[in-house]
């Protein structure tokens, strides 16, 4: 009986061609180390290869002519029919793949990963090809004893489980779970039973999780849409055993039987799968399927010359050509002109023969002519010892090629970076010898560059920042082998043969496996002498400028004191200067400003004094004077250092600018005071003159009006109408000098009485315009009545002033800490953003007389009488969209209020 996988159902044919055909194919399938079974029509075993007989442990003899139930269970045998039969229903995939439990000659159960291909002739049904993978690590498949296996469709996804196992219902409390889940989560499953898995979750599971977060939102989004598979890995990091361990989670809805609606969780631990995946990935792209299945392989068949005989699906896509293409053509095709001219491909093929196979690696020409690394391996096929030709397997190495030439160039970088560093990089052993170091580690401990590997700690001796010898364990190394945790930052003295002493600041980190010593640690130092030096440096000067600072502080922290009188200020200053200079009990102080002076007891007329003149921009005179009492010390040449010196005349300016700032808020006052009174007795002895012209503009018009022609009274109404202006605006200008000289004193206000009594004095323009004005609840605040009135009564008439329609007015109020904030809102025409600083100035207007009226006075005084207040007032404002004019009030009470 054959053993070659495309063995015709009736036995192996007498024809030569075929029985090497059958040959060559034999030869490539034995080369693979997966198991391959060809199945014939009814299901029967037609042939397989040495791999499943290694893995089954029978005999060729004891599976040909066998039914596939024989090495699986029923349930397993359900699913291979029925992905068998969708695939051939459908057509779709290339090949499918399962995880089966394979029966082992042993009784023992061996769970592999199965990929089938359909045989097709003709578009007829032949068989099957199928290839099992061993999934490493796979433990094998039990079988649940429980009353779960009453429901089909709950025991059938039991049976393939591996491991944990959670069975929820149609409201996704559990119902059952086995004791691997116990082992894996920590939890009780007696105590499991009957709570809902989304408690569970949030309450037990999630925190054991390395990503808590994702493992949540992954379960609980299967119970929101319990359609689909789902399938995923997970981590534990805090297992009851103390374990880390890594999970794949499985789960499906089910959807029939008694529990139909809920759904099935399986957790398998891949722990030792995550370990080995690289390893196995690597071994499945060698041997993802039966010859024209693989495609990350070109595999196919030559003849004793060397002719193309096979290709499969992995040979095209590595080097491009069809198999109509390549059949019948000669393989040096594939090789560079060099080669071909050097006769590789035929030393290759004689190297293959003589020695059983040949792998080698190099350039290889696809059919475009463009170039590929491949990896290649020729073995001879023999029947009855004699060359029926080359199995020849190929692999595009391109990428891995490049990422290793990278990997080499890094390395060559890190090499000289390593060698260029300026920071000492050195590889200490546990012993505390020196595995390796770069130039600049060298010279920083002084050895030649060609012996620093032969440098031992001990060698140097190091002390550390408070001057301490340091014993081989406590440096830096030494602390690392110990606690294996990394050391930053150490700064260390290094005492040189020959040398000034050395600063070093040192960073240990260790290297090698998980295991609690370390292998190596690589210490990297930087010489850091200059930058302790300059610290010393520095600290020196700031003890020198310390007590510098603290004249200028104290300075400052008088003159800050505002109208303090000169004669009390000028008293605590000399009291306390003496204490900023070397010997104070030796030192005395005088200070004078204009006709003003203070100075210590024991001031007097002194051979050893400093001065220090300034004057204001009046001409105010400032002059600081210091002196010794008692002669200095014999070492002192001079009693006063540069330092101090400068400090009495950094005190003389820092007193001018406190003078000069006082002498012009007094003059800022006085002239406020003067345009006060000019600003109110012009206004005020304006009107008389106004009123006088107003009356005879009257006169005229009631006496001789009739008799003017359109001319005339056209100009005797823009008399009145001016008279009538000037008599606004002089009131206005009046009201605005009278806020702060005339206003009324600050007390308790209710906001909402105010806002009542100005919408009263706009009784009839609200009338007239319809204006629609609501109020929230205001506040009481701190405040002058009659002036906030004023506030109000002025932006209402803007807000009905300028409304297109029926105005729509809303007032409200908002507190912000020790601040309300009251805003007046319309639905009007709106304001340009930049003229929105400009509406509260005096006198100025955004529109013509003709299109609205007013003085230009009305938001000014507003914000004159807010600002007396102690708030400050703005506006937001879109052109079309309307305007919100809002002022701030302190909160009655608070240090503002």
């Amino acid at each position: 009986m054959s053993d070659g996988v495309g063995a015709p159902d009736d036995g192996v044919r007498d024809d030569a061609a075929e029985r090497r055909s059958l040959e060559q194919y034999r030869t490539l399938t034995n080369a693979i180390d997966d198991g391959i079974y060809r199945l014939d029509t009814n299901g029967r075993i037609a042939a397989v290869n040495d791999a499943v007989l290694e893995q089954t442990g029978y005999a060729r003899e004891e599976l040909l002519g066998e039914q596939l139930v024989a090495l699986v269970d029923e349930d397993d045998l359900a699913r291979f029919d029925r992905a068998l039969r969708g695939r051939l229903e459908t057509g779709d995939a290339p090949e499918t793949t399962l995880e089966l439990a394979i029966e082992t000659a042993d009784g023992g159960r061996l769970l592999c990963e199965v990929r089938f291909n359909v045989l097709e002739a003709d578009g007829e049904f032949e068989g099957v090809v199928a290839v099992a993978r061993e999934v490493d690590g796979a433990p094998e498949r039990g079988r649940s004893d429980t009353v779960w296996e009453a429901d089909e469709s709950i025991s059938s996804v039991i049976d393939e489980a591996d491991v944990g196992v959670f069975v929820l219902d149609e409201t996704f409390d559990v119902v059952w779970a086995d004791e691997t889940v116990e082992t894996y989560f920590g939890v009780d499953r007696d105590e499991l039973i009957g709570r809902n898995k989304r408690t569970v979750i949030e309450e037990t599971i999630r925190n054991r999780l390395a990503d808590p977060e994702g493992f949540a939102e992954t379960v609980l989004a299967t119970y929101d849409d319990n359609t689909s598979v789902e399938q995923f890995e997970c981590r534990i990091t805090d297992g009851p055993d103390g374990k880390e361990r890594w999970l794949e989670h499985r789960s499906k809805p089910i959807e029939s039987g008694r529990y139909a609606g809920g759904r099935v969780e399986l957790y398998y631990d891949v722990t030792d799968r995550k370990r080995s995946e690289r390893a196995r990935r690597e071994s499945e792209l060698r041997f993802e399927s039966l010859v024209d299945a693989v495609d990350e392989y070109a595999i196919f068949v030559l003849d004793p010359e060397g002719r193309v005989q096979s290709w499969n699906r992995g040979a095209k896509r590595i080097k491009g050509y069809d198999v109509s293409e390549i059949v019948g053509e000669h393989f040096s095709t594939f090789y560079t002109d060099d080669d071909r001219a050097d006769g590789v491909p035929e030393r290759n093929l004689e190297r293959a023969r003589t020695e059983g196979s040949v792998e080698n690696e190099g350039w290889r020409v696809r059919a475009d002519g463009s170039r590929f690394w491949a990896n290649v391996t020729i073995t001879p096929i023999r029947e009855d010892g004699e060359l029926q030709g080359y199995a020849k397997v190929t692999r595009d190495m391109t990428e891995r090629r490049e990422r290793e030439q990278q990997l080499q160039r890094e390395r060559d970088l890190t090499e000289r970076i390593l060698e260029t560093s300026p920071v000492g990089i050195a590889v200490v052993n546990p012993d505390g010898s020196t595995s390796r170091a770069n130039e600049r580690m060298a010279t920083l401990l002084g050895v030649p560059p060609d012996e620093s590997s032969e440098y031992a700690a001990g060698q140097r001796e190091m002390y550390d920042a408070e001057g301490r010898l340091l014993p081989i364990e406590d440096r830096p190394a030494g602390r690392v082998f110990e606690t294996g945790e990394p050391v930053y930052d150490r700064e260390i003295r290094l005492d040189r043969p020959g040398r000034t002493r050395t600063w070093l600041s040192i960073n240990a980190t260790p290297i090698g496996t998980d295991e609690e010593v370390p292998e190596q640690v690589v210490v990297t130092a930087t010489d850091i002498t200059d930058l302790k030096e300059l610290a010393e440096r520095r600290k020196r000067e700031l003890e020198e400028r310390e007590k510098e600072l603290a004249a200028v502080k104290l300075a400052t922290s008088l003159l800050e004191t505002g109208d303090r009188p000169v004669e009390e200020l000028l008293e605590e200053f000399v009291s306390k200067l003496p204490r900023s200079f070397r010997y104070p009990d030796r030192t005395a102080a005088h200070v004078s400003v204009g006709e003003h002076e203070a100075a210590t007891d024991a001031y007097g007329t002194f051979e050893r004094q400093i001065t220090a003149h300034a004057s204001t921009d009046s001409g105010t005179s400032i002059r600081i004077d210091v002196g010794f009492v008692e002669p200095p010390p014999e070492s002192e040449s001079d009693p006063f250092i540069d330092e101090e010196r400068e400090l009495i005349d950094t005190l003389a300016t820092l007193m001018t600018f406190h003078f000069e700032r006082r002498e012009y808020i007094d003059e800022l006052r006085a002239e406020t005071r003067r345009l006060e009174q000019f600003a109110y007795a012009a206004s005020h002895d304006l009107q008389e003159p106004l009123r006088m012209v107003s009356s005879y503009l009257q006169l005229i018009d009631q006496r001789y009006g009739d008799e003017f022609d359109a001319d005339g009274r056209e100009f005797l109404e823009f008399a009145l109408e001016g008279a009538e202006r000037m008599r606004n605006m002089i009131d206005g200008l009046l009201a605005y000098a009278r806020v702060k000289t005339r206003g009324g004193p600050l007390g308790p206000v209710d906001l909402d009485a105010v806002l009542e009594g100005a919408r009263s004095n706009l009784e009839m323009r609200i009338e007239e315009s319809g204006a629609d004005v609501e109020a929230e609840s205001l506040p009481t605040v701190e405040g002058d009545e009659h002036q906030l009135r004023q506030v109000f009564q002025n932006l209402l008439e803007n807000a009905i002033e300028y409304s297109d329609d029926t105005p729509r007015i809303r007032v409200s109020a908002e507190r912000r800490g020790p601040e309300w904030v009251v805003s007046v809102r319309d639905e009007g025409i709106g304001i340009e953003p930049e003229d929105r600083e400009q509406i509260f100035e005096m006198f100025q207007r955004l529109h013509s007389r003709a299109d609205h009226g007013g003085t230009g006075i009305g938001l000014a005084l507003c914000e004159r009488i807010v600002e007396r207040h102690g708030g400050e007032i703005w506006v937001d404002s879109e052109p079309g969209e309307g305007s919100t004019f809002s002022f701030t009030l302190p909160v009655r009470g608070s240090p503002e209020g």
